[in-house]
């Protein structure tokens, strides 16, 4: 639940206004006499389909941006011309742990160094934990694949996953202390 301390929440934007939102975000001149809302806009170096050696920035999360804010903030935040809504389960705001938000800028970072795509959430399998790397200490759902494993990072506030390839000697079961 969102309170006196800021905390990470999902905003959903207007499709392709992601970056328009961050820069309104920046704004010193908010209506509501807010200062300029903290937020984070993930993105990934694609191919451009076209010309498949050129690469382009896209955001990683389409229509989504995160915002950094206390209660205060809420109003303003909502108000940003080109979002559409703080994520919410009917009843109220749902935060993001600063993990999960350490754990994105950490994909974010490395995406030249692992194999990152977009899956389907995945809700089968054992849990596990990355013992050593990149992504040491983090815990997600183990999928079933080739001979050096595949480690999925489940990201569960945006419902989604991502496949990470990760040698099975670099996890053990999320169960075991």
């Amino acid at each position: 639940m969102l309170g006196d301390d800021k905390q990470w929440v999902a905003v959903m934007t207007q499709p392709g206004r992601e970056a328009y939102v961050a820069k309104r975000f920046e704004v010193d001149d908010d209506p509501h006499g807010q200062k300029p809302i903290e937020y984070y806009l993930p993105m990934l170096s694609v191919r451009d389909k076209r010309c498949k050696t050129d690469m382009q920035e896209k955001p990683m999360f389409p229509c989504y941006i995160f915002a950094h804010i206390d209660k205060k903030q809420i109003l303003a935040t909502r108000s940003t011309k080109g979002v559409i809504l703080i994520v919410t389960n009917r009843h109220e705001i749902i935060t993001m742990r600063d993990s999960e938000i350490d754990a994105i800028r950490r994909f974010e970072s490395t995406q030249r160094n692992f194999q990152i795509r977009e899956t389907a959430r995945l809700v089968k399998g054992a849990r596990a934990k990355i013992l050593s790397g990149e992504f040491a200490g983090l815990e997600g759902v183990l999928v079933k694949g080739d001979k050096d494993g595949n480690f999925a990072i489940n990201i569960e506030v945006m419902n989604t996953s991502f496949l990470v390839h990760i040698k099975r000697s670099e996890l053990r079961s999320a169960d075991e202390e």
